[in-house]
């Protein structure tokens, strides 16, 4: 499980059990082995930052803050709304994402020849 939270820890600083395992919460998606990460994530110290992370976190799937994050679909937008819920409620507002424009990424528009 988690680190006890001590006087003077941020929870930033809190190892979750999923750093331990990680493709125990990306691979479980069902039956026994996905309830059981979910229970350990919802016990977890770093639950709510962890909402937030799986919010900003492009292409973020599995287990995330006791939230299964599907890949895609509307079972993926309802649970990102789920998380982004859960990490406000827990104090860690959740940055807007924007979306990248090709200069963004120091790419060059679009651009026609023949104009």
């Amino acid at each position: 499980m988690t680190r006890a939270l001590h006087h003077g820890d941020s929870v930033a600083e809190i190892v979750g059990a999923c750093s331990a395992d990680p493709d125990r919460w990306m691979s479980a998606t069902d039956g026994p082995s996905a309830d059981l990460a979910k229970a350990i994530c919802r016990g977890c110290a770093r639950r709510w930052l962890c909402a937030r992370d799986a919010v900003e976190t492009p292409g973020a799937e599995g287990i995330w803050a006791g939230i299964l994050l599907p890949e895609a679909g509307r079972g993926r937008t309802f649970a990102l709304k789920q998380l982004t819920s859960l990490a406000q409620r827990g104090g860690y507002p959740v940055r807007k994402r924007r979306r990248l424009r090709p200069e963004d990424l120091g790419l060059a528009p679009d651009v026609d020849p023949d104009r």
